[in-house]
């Protein structure tokens, strides 16, 4: 009977953590921060990305040489803030789709506790974002970015 009711209280106690984070100011947050992140570097609104990610950001692309071999393309916060810094002053990412308005799609997959793991995705500059973010003394944050480009039947 008491190994039953310790296993009960665990399971009460790891169930209470895992929903701790998930509330609708919780994913509108985590939504807020990801279109932070990417329409911020897309108009160039440095103060709009630092609000989105973590100081301490880590993103990566996987890229290939000229004869074919793999390899991964790391990125900070300080980098992708002058990447957006140079979209606003006109030296743009490609734009795939120039007569189509920007619309970013945003989907989250999970959030467990102060974590949580993200989708976003644009057609007019043609990539995709997994994002990993923490909540973060309070803030929901980007931590971790994979990124890479959509396939072209998706952009279409």
């Amino acid at each position: 009977m008491k190994k039953n009711l310790i296993l009960m209280m665990v399971t009460f106690f790891i169930t209470g953590l895992m929903l701790k984070a998930q509330t609708q100011g919780d994913s509108l947050a985590i939504d807020k921060a990801c279109r932070d992140y990417v329409e911020g570097w897309a108009t160039g609104d440095m103060d709009r990305v630092a609000k989105g990610v973590s100081p301490e950001l880590v993103k990566r692309t996987l890229s290939q040489d000229k004869e074919g071999v793999s390899f991964t393309n790391n990125m900070s916060a300080s980098l992708l803030l002058i990447a957006a810094k140079m979209n606003k002053e006109g030296i743009r990412a490609k734009d795939l789709e120039p007569d189509k308005p920007f619309k970013l799609d945003v989907h989250i997959y999970d959030i467990t506790g102060d974590y949580a793991l993200v989708k976003t995705a644009n057609t007019k500059y043609g990539f995709f974002d997994y994002c990993q973010l923490a909540k973060f003394n309070g803030e929901w944050k980007i931590f971790n970015v994979l990124w890479g480009g959509l396939p072209q039947k998706t952009r279409n």
